[in-house]
């Protein structure tokens, strides 16, 4: 696998030996959990686990997730606060001896008004400014009516078609960059770089701008699965930058989802058993591993396996580990006792990793850290490594389980899973589609759900999908549209397996089908004929079709009718607390919030 060579000169681009663990503080659209009041908020808990704190591109930009900037010295009012509150966070964590990375985009940037007319910014005494003469050739803006054309060289990387590709080969491009990466460090108060799109541009100018600004920490995202690029990349900057090790986050995704965890070993030189990806060999040391992160976590390359196990995986393995925010929320407590583990042991990312066993439902491997070894084992498997008993049993899921002698200090301060919070990321409608009497599986003739808090409900008749059929089938959707098209551009919910039966009453596992990633492979579910009360719990990730409300009613003339109250889980409710009910009186059935 190691095809490229390992040189004797070390550079910079992240400090040896390094026993710290970064948290990626956000995914897409995280807005709320990522705005700085609230990171800076949560500081006492995240600087105690983690060294390094990853959040957006804090530069006004074209876009919310900050990722076209315009501006870079002088305007950091984003989507996630002011800059007096970036500042404020900043500082935050810093008094807590935790550094926040910096999202580095200088592979391209937005105009204010225009394609091209990037600011005029003073800052340090100098005005800083790139002219048409800085942007590439080839980026598309040449070809476009009406605009400038743009003057620089060639690109020496791949092409960015959503903003200007600046031309790095230019002086003053150049200046503007490492004085803007200066000013990151010395007026903003990061700690470090992780540059975006290094694929971008030739690596020996991010070189450039690390030897002049001088981060402590470095990591570009070279994304890409093979090993011989990214330690290329590396290596093209003079190992002045770490890289994200893509090469293990395609083995992690491929390893659960073949059935088959042999793939998280690779042969270094051929002959040694070693984890797989940058940390198998030559460039653990350079390599930032992840099971996922903002963008792989919806572009299709979501990891779909046990994310506990795959997560003990990073921590108990050299490299330093990334860990994606979402996945901490959801299993804060596992995290946190992986991390007070790795840090006991003195595991850093460097340290030397002797793989025990290596199987179809099993990793096991000894980590030898600075104060003692773990073993960690990934998988179904129940073997025991030699040498240690269940006393030495420190952490342990489904598919994982850690074991040492040394031990192990540091606080859990959340359960070991915790439920998203009631109304995160919900969708702003949900709909039925299926086998209805509005029409069979009809895009604008689904049936819109009605919210309370983090569930949606609606009374609603399956019919049987043919003449011959006894079931229907059904699943929910966020948008409705003339075709399935303009559906599956939207996130859609359905079944864990194709045609899951549902049982009245049950609830069953619910499965988000993200837009333009699965969501036109969505499964759905097979229920017999009837009407039911339908209620996503998206909370718990749950469908119940429950108690059909009224239709055991006797039909008598709803003047005369008793009103029966039921809850959104379709259960009868005799004596109703305030709250929001179905109401059947008769034949008539509505919804009603009772005071």
């Amino acid at each position: 696998m190691a095809a490229v060579a390992v040189p004797s000169a070390i550079g910079q681009g992240w400090p040896a030996d390094y026993q710290g663990v970064m948290l990626q503080g956000f995914s897409w659209d995280s807005y709320s959990d990522t705005r700085w009041t609230v990171l800076e908020k949560n500081a006492p808990e995240y600087s105690t686990y983690f060294n390094l704190i990853w959040v957006p591109n804090s530069a006004k930009s074209t876009g919310g997730m900050g990722y076209i900037p315009i501006y870079w010295f002088t305007n950091h009012n984003s989507a996630f606060g002011s800059e007096e509150e970036l500042r404020s966070m900043i500082a935050a964590y810093r008094a807590k001896g935790t550094g926040i990375i910096a999202d580095v985009v200088v592979n391209h940037r937005g105009g204010v008004s225009s394609w091209t007319d990037f600011p005029a910014e003073t800052w340090d005494g100098q005005s800083w400014k790139i002219g048409t003469d800085g942007i590439c050739s080839t980026d598309e803006v040449a070809n476009a009516s009406g605009q400038p054309k743009p003057t620089g060289a060639p690109d020496t990387g791949d092409d960015f078609d959503g903003a200007r590709d600046l031309d790095h080969t230019n002086a003053t491009v150049r200046e503007n960059v490492k004085n803007y990466c200066r000013c990151l460090l010395e007026d903003f108060g990061y700690t470090g770089f992780r540059y975006d799109l290094v694929k971008g541009y030739a690596p020996e100018y991010t070189k450039i701008y690390n030897q002049y600004a001088k981060p402590a920490f470095s990591v570009g995202e070279y994304w890409d699965g093979s090993y011989d690029k990214c330690a290329a990349w590396i290596e093209g900057t003079g190992r002045e930058s770490a890289a994200f090790d893509f090469p293990l986050k395609y083995q992690l995704n491929k390893a659960w989802s073949t059935g088959d965890l042999a793939e998280l070993v690779w042969k270094a030189n051929g002959t040694t058993d070693q984890p797989a990806g940058l940390i198998h060999y030559g460039y653990p040391r350079y390599a930032v591993t992840f099971v996922d992160n903002h963008d792989t976590y919806r572009d299709g390359s979501k990891f779909t396996g046990d994310v506990p196990a795959a997560n003990a995986f990073i921590l108990c393995s050299p490299g330093t580990p990334c860990v994606f925010l979402p996945h901490y929320k959801l299993h804060k407590g596992r995290i946190q006792q992986l991390v007070n583990i790795r840090r006991s042991v003195g595991v850093s990312n460097t340290s030397a990793v002797k793989v025990l066993r290596t199987g179809k439902n099993i990793y096991m491997a000894e980590v030898t850290g600075s104060n003692g070894t773990l073993v960690v084992r990934v998988g179904t498997a129940t073997d025991t490594p030699a040498g240690y008993t269940d006393a030495d049993v420190v952490a342990y899921g489904d598919q994982y389980r850690v074991w040492t002698k040394v031990p192990v200090t540091g606080e859990v301060t959340a359960p070991l899973d915790t439920p998203e919070e009631p109304g995160a990321d919900l969708p702003e409608a949900m709909y039925i589609i299926g086998n209805l009497p509005q029409g069979h599986w009809a895009t604008d003739k689904a049936v819109e759900m009605y919210r309370e808090e983090n569930r949606f409900a609606v009374n609603a008749t399956i019919e049987p999908a043919s003449a011959s059929a006894k079931e229907g089938y059904f699943s929910f959707i966020t948008a409705t549209g003339s075709n399935w098209d303009s559906v599956n551009g939207s996130d859609r919910y359905g079944a864990a397996s194709k045609d899951a039966p549902l049982t009245p009453g049950v609830p069953a596992k619910l499965v988000k089908f993200a837009a333009n990633q699965n969501a036109s492979s969505a499964y759905s579910w097979k229920i017999a004929s009837g009407t039911y009360s339908f209620t996503v719990d998206l909370g718990a990730m749950t469908v119940t079709a429950g108690d059909p409300a009224g239709i055991t009613t006797p039909e008598v003339d709803s003047a005369e009718a008793p009103t029966v109250y039921y809850n959104l889980q379709g259960v009868r409710a005799d004596n109703p607390a305030p709250g929001l009910y179905i109401a059947v009186s008769g034949t008539k059935v509505t919804k009603v919030r009772l005071n």
